[in-house]
């Protein structure tokens, strides 16, 4: 029945920049409840893509990373348009956006992957 006539509108889809922020929460809350050090003095973002000067030899980064100091945090940037070309379904998205994001903050912080993710299986 129409929704004019008192029937159930289902809700829309999330759009793909939606479903990947919703990744990223997913994957910070996980992170922040395993080890939450690793998210101390942290900012991460979301671009769609990287700007071009940080191609290295046409291949397109997925991330950048940028080491913090005393006066401002570190951060991580996520690209989304990448990081969806890679995934081959919405499921694989989720998992290479907790994958890649981890991988991040064992490189900024020297902690390893398996403390920072117990359990988790990465090659």
């Amino acid at each position: 029945m129409p929704a004019a006539l008192g029937g159930v509108v289902p809700s829309p889809r999330p759009t793909r920049s939606e479903f990947f922020a919703e990744a990223v929460g997913s994957a910070l809350a996980r992170i922040s409840q395993t080890c939450p050090a690793a998210l101390d003095r942290l900012v991460v973002g979301v671009e769609d893509v990287p700007e071009r000067q940080s191609f290295i030899e046409n291949h397109v980064p997925l991330t950048s990373a940028q080491d913090g100091d005393e006066h401002h945090p570190a951060k991580v940037v996520l690209f989304r348009r990448p990081l969806e070309m890679r995934a081959a379904t919405p499921q694989g998205l989720v998992i290479l956006v907790h994958r890649t994001l981890v991988e991040q903050l064992s490189a900024l912080t020297g902690l390893p992957v398996d403390v920072i993710d117990p359990g988790a299986e990465f090659d």
